[in-house]
C-alpha cells in the first residue's frame, strides 16, 4: 500500500505541469508515493508531459483522462482511484519542495492521525511568503477535536487527510464549478477525528497571474460559482450541525465557510454601488432560507456585521474602502 496519493488537478498546464510533476520525482519515494495526474479535458500539451513522466516512472505516476468537469471533478476522480493511506490534492500549476516532501513522507509512516496539516509557502512573481495557519499544537503530537487548540483555518495547500474517509463517507465536491477547495476542506475537517501538525513548509502555492480564478477580475466574471459553493457550504455546515459535532471541530469548520461567504460580499462590492447592495442583499436573503441559524451567526464576523448594519446601509461606503483596498493591495 502506497503512504500518500496526490491528486494533481490539471487542465491546459503545459507551461507549469513540468515543474509540477518534477517535484515528485525522486526515486527514494517511488514506492511511496502514488501521483494521479488528472486531465480534465485539457487542449494543450498537458497529456504528454503527464505521460513522459508516467514512462519515468509507471509505478509512481499515473495518467488519468477525463471529460472536463471542473477542479471538483479532479477532487472526485482522484479520491475514487486513489490507493495511497493519505490523500492530498496539488493543482497543476503548484508544486511541493522535493526534499521537504521526502522527509514528509517519511513522517506519515509513523503517523495514523485522521488529518495533517503543514505550513505552505506563497510564490510570487518577485517574492515569497512563508505560511504558517496553526497555533497552539505541538508539532508531531496527535490531537482530536476536544483538545484546546486553535487552527487559524485550514486550506487546501495545508491538508493531507486518510483515503478511506473520504472514500467511506462518500466525498462528493460541486463539479463544473470553481472555489470548490473550500468545500473539500470542510468535508476532510469534518470525517476526521485526529489531527497531528508538522512544522514543515512543503506546498508553493503560486500566485500573482492574471489567469488565476482568485484573481479580482476572474472573481467578478465567476460571481455566480462563488454563490454556489456559498450555498453549498451553509448546507453542509447545516447538514454536519445535525449530525453533531465537537465545538472545536464545528468552530474550525464555521469558520471556514463564513470565510467564504465574505469573499463572495466582497466580490460583490466591486460592481457599482447600487448593484452591490442588491447583490449582497439578495445573496444574503439566500442565506437565510437555507439557514436561518447559519444566517444569524455570520453576525460574528465583523466584516458581514458592517455589511449589513441598518438594512445594509453602509454597504456603499464598506464598497469604496474595499476598492482602495484592492488597488494598494491587489487583493
Amino acid at each position: 500500500m502506497k503512504i500518500l496519493t496526490i491528486s494533481v488537478a490539471a487542465y491546459n498546464v503545459e507551461k507549469t505541469l513540468e515543474k509540477t510533476l518534477e517535484s515528485f520525482n525522486d526515486t527514494s519515494v517511488y514506492d511511496d508515493l502514488e501521483v494521479l495526474i488528472v486531465d480534465d479535458g485539457s487542449k494543450d500539451n498537458t497529456k504528454l508531459i503527464a505521460q513522459k513522466y508516467e514512462k519515468i516512472a509507471p509505478q509512481t505516476f499515473k495518467y488519468v483522462k477525463k471529460e472536463n468537469g471542473g477542479h471538483g471533478s479532479t477532487i472526485n476522480k482522484g479520491i475514487s482511484l486513489a490507493t495511497g493511506k493519505y490523500f492530498k490534492v496539488i493543482d497543476g500549476d503548484d508544486w511541493v519542495d522535493k526534499y521537504t516532501l521526502i522527509k514528509f513522507i517519511d513522517k506519515l509512516k509513523h503517523l495514523d492521525s485522521d488529518m495533517v496539516l503543514t505550513n505552505h509557502v506563497e510564490v510570487y512573481p518577485n517574492r515569497t511568503n512563508n505560511v504558517c495557519l496553526v497555533k497552539g499544537l505541538v508539532p508531531d503530537k496527535e490531537y482530536t477535536w476536544d483538545d484546546n487548540f486553535d487552527i487559524k483555518k485550514v486550506v487546501l495547500h495545508t491538508l493531507i487527510v486518510k483515503t478511506e474517509l473520504l472514500k467511506k463517507n462518500n466525498v462528493h465536491i460541486t463539479e463544473n464549478c470553481f472555489y470548490v477547495d473550500v468545500e473539500y476542506v470542510v468535508w476532510a475537517t469534518f470525517v476526521s477525528q485526529t489531527i497531528t501538525y508538522l512544522n514543515i513548509y512543503l506546498y508553493m502555492y503560486r500566485l500573482g497571474s492574471s489567469n488565476q480564478s482568485v484573481n479580482k477580475n476572474n472573481m467578478l466574471k465567476n460571481v455566480e460559482m462563488q454563490e454556489k459553493v456559498s450555498y453549498q457550504l451553509v448546507r453542509l455546515y447545516t447538514k454536519f450541525s445535525k449530525v453533531g459535532m465537537k465545538k472545536n471541530q464545528d468552530n474550525t469548520i464555521f469558520n471556514t465557510f463564513k470565510r467564504s461567504i465574505g469573499s463572495t460580499m466582497r466580490t460583490y462590492l466591486l460592481l457599482n454601488s447600487k448593484e452591490a447592495k442588491n447583490k449582497i442583499i439578495a445573496f444574503d436573503d439566500n442565506i437565510r432560507g437555507i439557514s436561518e441559524s447559519s444566517y444569524r451567526r455570520l453576525n460574528d464576523d465583523k466584516f458581514i456585521r458592517i455589511v449589513r448594519l441598518d438594512n445594509y446601509v453602509m454597504a456603499p461606503f464598506v464598497k469604496i474602502l474595499y476598492r482602495l483596498w484592492v488597488l494598494k493591495y491587489g487583493y
